[in-house]
């Protein structure tokens, strides 16, 4: 595999996790900053210019194929790590919306004015093992590191979809 090979994944990984950062930064409500993902992107693009720079003869690494191509390995690992850690924060935030939304609310006031209740109780007990499914298979040695991103996306797009649902049916403000 050439260093070029990389760049599909390395985009499609990094896009995604700029979308669900910034979702991230959106819903929390105390406004914080995760700053390990930014990070790991600032390692990768560390990586990126080294690579450039080899490619450019600014710098002349002794064997320069090999030294772009680990080098673009290396970037897409913090990528992907970039990726995890946003999940990992983003799902947290969900769930922590949820519990807030379904507080000290019974059962049959929650069924009243949400009918999918009983789907998102499912859901919700089984997303720890999906979710440590996700992070016991995250491997930057994983060359099928796409295919892991994109099924936590699965789970992130059904977590935000189902807080979304609850917020329109309890939140006043909605």
């Amino acid at each position: 595999m050439k260093y070029d090979d990389y760049w599909k994944s390395i985009c499609e990984i990094h896009l995604l996790t700029k979308h669900y950062l910034l979702l991230a930064e959106e819903m929390c409500d105390e406004g914080d900053l995760f700053l390990q993902p930014l990070k790991e992107h600032r390692d990768a693009y560390d990586h990126i210019i080294r690579v450039y720079a080899a490619k450019e003869a600014i710098s002349s690494p002794e064997n320069p194929e090999e030294y772009m191509k680990s080098n673009m390995s290396k970037a897409i690992g913090h990528e992907y790590r970039a990726f995890f850690d946003t999940a990992d924060w983003l799902s947290f935030i969900c769930r922590k919306k949820i519990n807030a939304l379904l507080a000290g609310k019974k059962r049959e006031e929650i069924i009243a004015k949400y009918s999918g209740y009983d789907e998102l109780k499912v859901m919700l007990l089984a997303l720890p093992g999906q979710i440590a499914e996700q992070r016991e298979h995250k491997d930057v040695g994983n060359n099928d590191m796409l295919t892991e991103v994109n099924k936590y996306a699965l789970i992130l797009n059904s977590l935000i979809q189902k807080w979304g649902e609850l917020y329109m049916a309890f939140d006043e403000m909605a």
